[in-house]
């Protein structure tokens, strides 16, 4: 007779200090706080890692660096400041 057993996933969530400015403001306070915590060096990293991969995924042929640029540049500014 086969056994199955049941696993349960419990999500630990952080809890905000009262009187704090993103208390109860959910994910969107803390995407745009990380936002502002990027330099723009950091975020150029970001992005030329991402085309790196975008044209990884392509098998680097052609000429496209400036469409995974700029792909990649869409996709980390919707990651870091949400809706364009």
């Amino acid at each position: 007779m086969a056994h199955s057993e049941k696993s349960t996933v419990t999500r630990t969530v952080a809890k905000e200090a009262p009187g704090s400015k993103t208390a109860g403001t959910g994910r969107r306070a803390a995407g745009r706080k990380a936002a502002r915590a990027t330099t723009p060096e950091e975020r150029h990293g970001l992005i030329a890692e991402a085309a790196y991969l975008i044209a990884e995924q392509r098998g680097f042929q052609g000429e496209a660096a400036l469409d995974d640029w700029l792909q990649a540049e869409a996709e980390i500014d919707m990651r870091l400041f949400g809706s364009p």
